[in-house]
Formats: C-alpha cells, structure tokens, sequence
C-alpha cells in the first residue's frame, strides 16, 4: 500500500518541510496509523521502540479511545533519503487555549519512545533544539506545543534522539530485571529462595479449597473473561481507595478487548492474559505485553474473596516470571510508578523524562505553566507528611461524592 499523506501536510512538504540542516530528514504528518503501516511495521520490526508504540496498539488506541477525547491524530514520520526513519505517533488536543501534542496512550501507554532507524538516531544527534523544534513544528503546523511524557532517556541501550529538547524529570520511574541465566539465577539476585518458601507455603493453603492452576490463556473466550474480571475487581479496588478508574473511561475497555483479539495470532502479543485459578474460579489475572522479547507488565488484580490473606496476586506474578524464564523471554518489566513489591524484583531503574517544544508565543507560555505546576507537584511529593495528607483527602471526598 504506498502511504498518501493528507492535504495539510502535502501543502506543508510544498512549503519546505524538508529539513535544510543537512540531516536529510523530510517529515509528514499523517492523520491514520494505516496510512503508513507498511513504514510503520518495518521500524517496528527493525528500528528501536516499546510495545507501547507498536502499530497494533495505537491504531487501536486511535479507534476506540481517541475519538472520545476530543482529539485528533497527528502521525509524525519522518524520511532518510527516502527511507523511513521515525515515527512519532502524536495526538493534537486543547488544552486551555493552546493547541497540544501529546503521545498517543495517555495513563495506558507507560513508556513513550517513538520508534527510530539506527540512521535516524545518528543524524538527530547532529541537531540542535531549535532545529528539532522548526522540523516538529513544521509537521505540527496547527500546534502551539508538544508535551511529550514519561519519555525514557534510553531505551535498549539507546538514547533518547529527542534529547536535545528542553525536558524535567518525570514524576515517576520505570522498574524491571533481566531474566537472564533462568528462574534460579533471578531468585539468587532478589533473595529470590525466601520468597520461594513463602510461595509454596502460600499455595499449599490456597490448594485446601480446591485444585490450583496457572495458565497463560490461549482461548479466546477465556482470555476476554479474565479481561473482564480484571476491570471488575480493578475498578472495586480502585473505588474502595478512592481513585479514578481510568479502564472505566469511554472506549477503554473496548480497546483492551481489540488488543486482545489481535493477539491471539501473534508470536510476541500485545496483550497476554494469565490467570490463577483454584476449583476452577478465577482468583487473580495478569495482563502484560512482549516485544523483543521483554515482557511489559501493564495490569493485574485478584479477588478479594476467602483466599486474600494467602496472596494470589504475589503468587500469580512468582510464577508469571518463571514462565517468562521457561519461554527464553530477556527481560521483565515491571512498569512505571513505585511501589514496593517492585523492590523485591528489580534491580534496574528506567529513568523517564517530559519533553517539550513550543511552536510558538502561547505555546511557549503554556509550557511554561505545565513546568511551574509539575515542580511544585515535585516539591509537594517530597514532602511525604504533606503528600499523605493530600491522599488521604482525596479519598476521602471521593468516598463522600460516590453516590
């Protein structure tokens, strides 16, 4: 299918998209994943990226999610002598008076690379701000700014190629190990032989109410159950602490559920469901995504029923890496956001930043207010007395409005 750029972006090439800094870059701006997925597959499968940028993900993202945040896309690729190089895979929505870029994903997508040729990291390298800045600007010609989150500084051993921008360090960090040397030598690093004693003790306790199975599910009707009990449980838990339930905003579960049904022919899915069941009732589920073999953890609960005291959440995950280890998987993400079951898993810290590009006047004062905002929210979490407080009495008036 040989990719057609739309009318803004074919008058903006006219007008000299075309990188003149001697990088050779020339970037259109495309307003459907499909427009461009014989490029996007091969920087998928070529390039640096995460699952989270894969061309299955967001074109479902765009289908399902995007219409109802009143935005639209704005698909960045970008050439090397006319092969393709990058994608950025942008949305364009308001945000107060200003016109915004923002990665497609929002809360769902944990880590926001872009997908980029080995070519393409060595020639932005060579660029400067204000040339990354006029070559976004371009392609974005209706945006005032881009604010690009939770951006790891390297990815695969790669550095971020729009580094040269201004960023802050996000708000929050990554977390995950190498599954290298198999199950034994992962526990050996974590002191993986404790931990190993109280799994069983657990699941002996747990096995008194009936036969206990793992099981990455293959069937599809299974699979969408655990889906479904995922947001479920997900959403009780998630009312009980008083917090938002983003699987619960339009369109959202309907984009998990396509994921899940585009991966069921896939060799490394998108979307993985796990369960742990016991007399033959779910107890607790997983979902998690492969891409170059490293497994991207995104969700998991368990029910709060007779068997909670004895841990199928932590008993789930315990076998969930070991399988990972038993399919010659390299690696286990954990995600982004602390939290200190984490702790007992990973050694490694992905360090993220927030990018930003102003395009023009109001949007360089539109980023100027997110900065001032993220570094008083930054202060605020320092201060743990304060930020428990604040929690506290968040949840407190969620409980009170919830009818």
């Amino acid at each position: 299918m040989t990719s057609q750029p739309n009318t803004v972006t074919r008058t903006a090439a006219q007008a000299g998209t075309v990188d003149r800094t001697g990088s050779g870059f020339e970037v259109e701006r495309f307003d459907r994943p499909s427009d461009i997925e014989r490029e996007w597959r091969r920087l998928e499968s070529d390039g640096v990226t995460t699952v989270f940028q894969r061309y299955d993900w967001v074109d479902s993202y765009v289908t399902h999610v995007l219409p109802h945040l009143k935005a639209r896309p704005a698909i960045v690729l970008g050439r090397l002598h006319g092969q393709p190089a990058f994608i950025l895979p942008l949305a364009i929505s308001k945000v107060g008076p200003a016109r915004m870029a923002t990665w497609i994903g929002g809360d769902h997508s944990g880590y926001n690379f872009g997908l980029w040729s080995m070519e393409a990291v060595a020639a932005m390298a060579l660029l400067g701000r204000a040339e990354i800045e006029r070559m976004l600007g371009r392609a974005l010609g209706d945006a005032d700014c881009a604010v690009l989150a939770r951006t790891p500084k390297s990815h695969d051993g790669v550095a971020q190629p729009l580094a040269g921008l201004p960023s802050r360090p996000s708000s929050t960090e990554g977390y995950s190990f190498d599954l290298a040397g198999g199950f034994d030598a992962v526990l050996k690093k974590t002191d993986g032989s404790r931990r190993r004693k109280s799994i069983r003790k657990q699941e002996r306790k747990m096995g008194e109410f009936g036969v206990l199975r793992y099981a990455t599910l293959r069937d599809p009707a299974r699979a969408g159950a655990a889906l479904d009990f995922f947001f479920e449980h997900k959403g009780q838990r998630l009312a009980e602490q008083g917090k938002a339930d983003s699987f619960a905003e339009p369109g959202v579960q309907d984009f998990f559920h396509e994921l899940l049904d585009r991966s069921m022919a896939m060799e490394e899915p998108i979307l993985e469901m796990m369960e742990l069941s016991v007399d033959g009732t779910m107890r607790a589920v997983k979902g998690s995504g492969i891409h170059r073999g490293r497994v991207n953890a995104y969700f998991s609960t368990y029910a709060s029923d007779e068997l909670v005291s004895y841990g199928p959440g932590r008993a789930l995950l315990f076998r969930h890496v070991e399988e990972c280890c038993e399919r010659g998987l390299s690696a286990f993400d954990l995600g982004v956001g602390y939290e200190e079951y984490k702790t007992h898993w990973c050694d490694i810290i992905h360090e993220l930043d927030d990018i930003y590009a102003a395009f023009t006047p109001l949007g360089s004062a539109t980023i100027a207010a997110i900065r001032s905002a993220e570094a008083v929210k930054h202060l605020m979490r320092r201060n743990k007395v304060l930020w428990q407080y604040l929690k506290r009495a968040r949840a407190f008036l969620s409980r009170r409005s919830s009818p």
